[in-house]
């Protein structure tokens, strides 16, 4: 008979059973996904921080909006490329991530960058008084700085603008509760309108037609004898930015797309935006023509630079009405288009 002694071999057996069971089991169990990173800087988003310099927290519930403008469609509802907004925003720097659609970009677009901080009930607290510039796809963090609103840059008794979107028209709106009036800024233009009777809401009207009747953040606007359905926004009209910036004379225009900007002083400095922003110009001094009909200068390059306005009605193509027909000459190109001068805040 043969006798079968315990062998190491068979003991391990069920061992190695058990824990190729094992294996098998582990291979087949589903694994957990690792959480997704949080957006960064990139292709697709802007990031960075929007700062003020006031040690002031803001109140719970207050928010930040940042929004991507693509600034020669400034005048138009197509400025703004995407935005973004951060609840519960918290004291200075606040940190965002601003995904945009790239295919919405330009090339040699020129973009930048807006900011406000509003408190719970969304009044404005902080503001970005200039538009940062901003390469979207330089996958590099930018820094917003913010003003405050009604802060000491504005004046005391100057009532506060608020801004409006009316149909293709960016409008400024000062009430002034004292003077019971209206002051509306638009294409570098102003008009003034008394408080009149209404129902309901702020209506402010003329004996020439013009009316402005608001109810909350929406309202309608006549100029003209033109209607336009109107919208509050955070976005000044870029007319009242340049004012703001001490800008004299401001024009626009088409096909290609530019835009010029001329200082105060005797001897103003000139910024131009040519062919849909592709080439920019500076004069650091230009002169008065000897009509006194605009400026003209020489670049830094020794390139000949000419600005010529004329009284005469102008009206782009979305139909805004200017005092104002401009010219420019530059490089041996002629560049037509509207424009306006600006008088100074207060003024």
């Amino acid at each position: 008979m043969t006798v079968f002694r315990n062998s190491p071999y068979r003991a391990a057996t069920p061992v190695l059973v058990a824990l190729a069971v094992a294996v098998l089991i582990a291979a087949c169990k589903p694994q957990e996904s690792a959480p997704l990173p949080p957006m960064t800087q990139g292709a697709h988003a802007v990031t960075g921080t929007a700062t003020y310099r006031e040690r002031i927290v803001p109140p719970p519930g207050s928010s930040l909006r940042v929004q991507l403008l693509d600034n020669l469609l400034a005048d138009t509802p197509k400025a703004v490329i995407a935005q973004t907004t951060v609840k519960d925003a918290a004291a200075s720097p606040i940190a965002f991530t601003l995904p945009f659609d790239p295919t919405k970009l330009r090339p040699n677009g020129q973009y930048g960058l807006h900011a406000t901080l509003a408190g719970p009930d969304g009044a404005p607290w902080f503001v970005s008084d200039t538009r940062v510039p901003v390469d979207p796809s330089a996958n590099v963090p930018v820094e917003i700085a913010m003003v405050r609103v009604g802060g000491a840059s504005a004046s005391a008794d100057a009532p506060e603008p608020t801004h409006w979107q009316c149909g293709d028209l960016r409008v400024g709106a000062a009430f002034d509760n004292v003077a019971r009036r209206v002051t509306l800024t638009y294409s570098g233009r102003s008009r003034s309108l008394p408080l009149a009777v209404s129902a309901s809401g702020a209506r402010y009207a003329d004996d020439a037609g013009d009316e402005f009747w608001t109810k909350g953040d929406s309202g309608t606007l006549t100029l003209d004898g033109e209607k336009h359905e109107c919208t509050r926004t955070n976005l000044a009209s870029p007319w009242d930015e340049a004012r703001a910036r001490g800008v004299a004379f401001r024009a626009v225009g088409n096909e290609p797309g530019w835009l010029v900007e001329v200082g105060r002083g005797e001897a103003p400095s000139l910024h131009a935006q040519l062919d849909f922003g592709s080439r920019k110009l500076d004069v650091a001094q230009v002169q008065p023509r000897a009509d006194g009909t605009g400026w003209t200068g020489r670049t830094a390059n020794g390139m000949q630079v000419e600005l010529t306005t004329q009284r005469k009605p102008c009206q782009d193509p979305a139909g805004a009405t200017f005092d104002i027909t401009a010219q420019l000459r530059a490089g041996g190109k002629t560049y037509s288009g509207c424009g306006a001068f600006l008088e100074p805040e207060g003024g």
